[in-house]
């Protein structure tokens, strides 16, 4: 693989998770359209032109099963799989720290993102390394309103407001201070990018996709399911 002209990208695939709102602790072993929920994310990794490595982060109750799958799959991207911390940050920590010393930018993707395509991961590791930070996001379609118990308190309105997903990019340096700062947090953030954005950094949005959904309750993985069926039957 030749070295990009800003240097090699690698992924950290974070699926840790405990699957309490889903019901089931190991929800990325489960089938999705013939293979597992984490094969479809390391798909998209494995073909991503600026990806060269990935690392995987599993919670111990799936650390086996994870390592049986990928090596019996065709995954050569993937360098390691470790386990993963209390908080979501402290995985992607134990993740990054995995990652070989020549990469430059480290790409985060849920493993419960199984419809990210290779594109996205692409289109965001060139922006991180162009600016820094970058991170999939769609723009809020439905109307937003503030509840109180079960009582709406506000309409909020959905002008400028973007709806986070994975992949986020970072240039190595930039995750490395991120980190640093949010060791001072002991409730943790649930995602990297407001670990940048609390450093004062800039970060930057990559349009996604409305299908790049999360697996988080049993509805989402029918509709998974469903899309990547339709997906399938496209010329």
């Amino acid at each position: 693989m030749p070295e990009p002209e800003h240097g090699f990208a690698a992924v950290v695939i974070v699926a840790a998770g405990s699957g309490t709102r889903f019901g089931a602790p190991d929800k990325v072993l489960l089938p999705l359209n013939g293979q597992p929920v984490l094969a479809h994310a390391l798909d998209s990794a494995e073909a991503a032109a600026t990806v060269r490595d990935a690392v995987v982060v599993v919670g111990d109750h799936t650390r086996v099963a994870v390592e049986t799958l990928i090596g019996a799959g065709p995954w050569t991207k993937v360098r390691r799989v470790v386990v993963g911390g209390a908080r979501r940050q402290d995985s992607v920590v134990r993740g990054a720290a995995a990652v070989a010393g020549d990469v430059s930018i480290v790409v985060v993707h849920d493993g419960a993102r199984p419809l990210a395509p290779a594109s996205l991961f692409d289109a965001c590791a060139r922006a991180a390394w162009e600016r820094g930070a970058a991170i999939a996001a769609v723009p809020v379609a439905d109307t937003l309103k503030r509840v109180a118990g079960d009582r709406i308190a506000a309409t909020v309105s959905r002008d400028g407001l973007w709806a986070a997903q994975t992949p986020q990019a970072f240039r190595r340096d930039v995750l490395a201070r991120a980190f640093a700062f949010g060791d001072r947090d002991p409730a943790g953030v649930t995602d990297e990018a407001a670990l940048v954005e609390a450093l004062g950094e800039p970060v930057f949005v990559v349009e996604g996709r409305f299908d790049n959904l999360k697996i988080t309750r049993q509805d989402d993985l029918a509709l998974a399911h469903a899309l990547l069926q339709l997906r399938d039957r496209r010329p």
